[in-house]
């Protein structure tokens, strides 16, 4: 017979839990509308990405120093490599960057991405990167790649200088 109370206590509790939870989630919506985990910058227009990234550089890719298997076991993993910085356009850049990113691998052992505002860097091309500073990956984290001619500099330099921000996306609040 306790036990069968014992049950029913827990069992009212976790409904009283759950009743509270989705309440103050309702509640909370209706002061802010829908509620989004993740919010993130527009990097598909050129002009919007130096508002977005703290370090921005010009740089040619000299060589892959490195690669790091995803810990779950997965089929990707981080890829270091060693940049020369031809151009710095925003942050204090190093002449020199070590970057990670994260790749995925085919079944022939090649890095691959399937997102075209991140394209795998590879040994001797140029981009504008744009990275985030952690002393894990060497000198940053790839945040955002394109693959970019010399004669670009001159463009880049001019979407730094206007500092042009995107509009807030479908469901973003301004400032997130």
């Amino acid at each position: 017979m306790n036990r069968h109370r014992t049950a029913g206590l827990v069992l009212a509790g976790t409904l009283v839990l759950g009743a509270t939870g989705w309440a103050a989630t309702e509640a909370f919506t209706a002061r802010t509308g829908p509620v989004h985990a993740l919010c993130l910058p527009d990097l598909s227009h050129d002009e919007y990405v130096p508002a977005a990234m703290s370090h921005l550089a010009y740089a040619a890719v000299e060589s892959s120093v490195g690669y790091e298997p995803d810990t779950d076991g997965g089929p990707g993993g981080i890829q270091r490599v060693r940049l020369r910085v031809l151009h710095p356009l925003k942050g204090e850049v190093p002449t020199t960057l070590t970057l990670g990113q994260g790749v995925g691998r085919d079944p022939q052992g090649r890095y691959t991405s399937h997102d075209p505002l991140y394209p795998v860097l590879l040994p001797g091309r140029t981009y504008v990167v744009g990275y985030a500073q952690d002393p894990a990956y060497g000198d940053g984290y790839t945040r955002y790649a394109k693959q970019e001619p010399d004669s670009a500099v001159a463009r880049w330099t001019a979407y730094v200088s206007r500092g042009a921000v995107a509009p807030a996306g479908e469901g973003c609040a301004e400032g997130a």
